[in-house]
């Protein structure tokens, strides 16, 4: 009954029908109460109205079709006008249309949107405005089709399906400035890792060919030139390897904003680092361990928010799954930057093996309370940056 009365008066009912429909209640007690006040009166009146609007709405429906456009992802707390098309293949006019979000997921800010007349065979582009206060992956069911006429107090409701995918990636504010140690190492697949990730290397000459040189390496153009066979030549490179590992060990509730705070500040530094001549790795361990490989590029910033986006907290310490992946890839690394939620013996024997396999580190500290331990003997200083100035967008430079 409960559940019942909730979509009734939430979805159901306008703003006008529910006070018709308070109204229609009151009625009905004061009658119970004393037959003397002829309240029936008022009682058969409010009742036809609902009546009326309840069928004349049923009967005033027209089959529309509406296309609901998204794009592929947005950032948290930004509000867009989706394009909503809606046209009508009947010969019939649709009158007081409203169309909403179908079964929106929690969360969302949305609000309906009006059109007040379809003629038959009209095409109309409404927009949508729906507001994304979190990150996370969303589906759009699709549009909720609904009509008002022809009093306003009831909306008749037809679901239209159309399933529709969409990131939120998480809020965050550039960086001026990131100061970090860095180095090179060397990196099987040249240089063409640094715009995917590839065996290939770096070509740097010809040269002819040799006995046993693989036939996909000829270079024919030299070959119709010279007329003998002719190789191409690849050189192995160096580069700047920079980890970005990501604490998600949440052992509370109370934990979730120092997260939120991280994935915001691990992006600020994943679009830094874009700009940069830098090879980049994202681990991440909650549910499940994550592990995004890319080259130098601005391409590989949306690869590494797609999973900023996704990545969920762990009520458990993930260390145990994430050190054998994370170790595995050390022997190429330059850098280890951790964003870490907590200060403990497990999380600094981690770092220790990290460095012991030759990555400088940069420890980021996000937590509420100030540490106790501004640097550590061996790992080094430990930057602590409280949550409110990453949401606020004070930090502008590590």
């Amino acid at each position: 009954m409960v559940r019942w009365l909730r979509v009734l008066l939430r979805e159901k009912l306008t703003g006008t029908g529910r006070l018709v429909f308070w109204l229609f209640l009151l009625a009905n007690a004061t009658g119970m109460a004393s037959f003397v006040i002829k309240i029936y009166f008022v009682w058969s009146a409010l009742l036809g109205l609902l009546a009326t609007s309840v069928l004349a709405s049923r009967l005033a429906r027209v089959p529309l079709l509406a296309e609901l456009q998204t794009p592929r992802n947005t950032l948290a707390g930004s509000t867009l006008e989706l394009p909503l098309r809606v046209s009508n293949p009947t010969g019939r006019t649709a009158l007081d249309l409203q169309f909403s979000l179908l079964d929106p997921p929690a969360g969302l800010d949305w609000s309906r949107v009006e059109l007040e007349r379809l003629s038959p065979g009209e095409e109309r582009v409404l927009s949508l405005p729906v507001g994304f206060p979190r990150r996370g992956h969303l589906v759009l069911e699709g549009v909720r089709q609904e009509n008002v006429f022809p009093l306003g107090l009831w909306r008749d409701a037809r679901r239209l399906r159309q399933p529709r995918s969409l990131l939120v990636y998480p809020a965050f504010h550039p960086l001026l400035s990131l100061d970090i140690p860095v180095g090179r190492r060397y990196q099987p697949g040249g240089i063409a890792l640094t715009s995917h990730v590839g065996e290939s290397t770096e070509f740097v000459s010809t040269r002819e060919f040799r006995t046993g040189d693989s036939l996909r390496n000829i270079h024919w153009r030299s070959w119709g030139r010279l007329g003998r066979p002719v190789v191409k030549e690849f050189q192995e490179e160096y580069f700047c390897r920079i980890a970005l590992l990501l604490d998600t060990f949440v052992p509370s509730p109370r934990g979730e904003e120092a997260f939120e705070a991280a994935i915001s500040l691990a992006a600020s530094v994943a679009n830094r680092l874009a700009l940069e001549e830098y090879i980049v790795d994202l681990f991440a361990a909650g549910p499940e361990v994550h592990h995004f490989q890319a080259g130098r590029s601005l391409a590989y910033l949306e690869n590494v928010m797609d999973i900023l986006a996704c990545v969920e907290s762990c009520p458990q310490a993930p260390f145990q799954n994430l050190e054998p992946v994370l170790l595995d890839h050390m022997g190429n690394i330059t850098t280890t930057i951790a964003f870490l939620l907590a200060w403990d013996d497990e999380r600094a024997g981690m770092l220790r093996a990290i460095q012991d396999r030759g990555s400088a580190l940069k420890i980021l500290l996000i937590q509420s309370e100030e540490p106790a331990l501004a640097e550590h003997p061996v790992l080094g200083p430990l930057h602590w940056i409280p949550p409110e100035r990453v949401r606020s967008g004070a930090v502008e430079s590590l």
